[in-house]
């Protein structure tokens, strides 16, 4: 009878081949984590100004139901710290930054802040005053102009209300770009 060698083969890794692979992943996140911070930033800001752009159309809806004037005032503009409210009690001035309560539409408070977009600013507005909103008759803009958002990386969306009352997004040319919206 022939006699049977057995051969035990060891399972596992050496120290070696381990603080290699545990090396690699280092340095596969180390690549990763900024461009997905950077893919973070960009869906803030698109958030953000898609929030306002909901927001702004909203205005005007009801500016045409309930056939009074509603306006949206800013605050905060050019930091990270900013707000905007709406309005249609034309008899109060609608102060974001002092609310509760000022901001009222259809009796409900309506007021967005910066704290679920960390790393967003509003930069800067062109309505006269930081406010703007929309008559009762046709849902004209009271004052025609752009709310500018940016991202803490630099990119940028501005949402666009015309003078007959149209609300748009778009994202400038240039590095800030935003391809998913049309160049302004």
């Amino acid at each position: 009878m022939k006699a049977r060698l057995h051969i035990r083969r060891h399972a596992g890794f050496t120290l070696i081949e381990a603080m290699v692979t545990v090396a690699v992943i280092a340095i596969l996140a180390a690549i990763a984590v900024p461009a997905f911070q950077n893919i973070i930033d960009k869906r803030r800001l698109k958030e953000a100004a898609e929030q306002l752009y909901s927001d702004m159309q909203y205005a005007r809806g009801e500016a045409l139901k309930q056939n009074t004037p509603v306006t949206v005032a800013f605050g905060g503009v050019g930091g990270t710290s900013w707000c905007y409210g709406i309005d249609d009690t034309p008899a109060t001035a609608c102060d974001c930054a002092n609310s509760p309560g000022n901001c009222t539409i259809n009796g409900v408070e309506k007021v967005v802040t910066s704290t679920g977009f960390r790393g967003i600013s509003i930069t800067s507005t062109t309505f006269g005053g930081n406010d703007t909103g929309f008559d009762s008759v046709r849902g004209m803009s009271i004052e025609n102009g752009t709310a500018s958002l940016s991202s803490s990386t630099g990119s940028k969306v501005d949402v666009i209300v015309g003078r007959v009352g149209r609300v748009r997004l778009c994202s400038p040319s240039g590095t800030g770009n935003i391809p998913d919206y049309p160049a302004c």
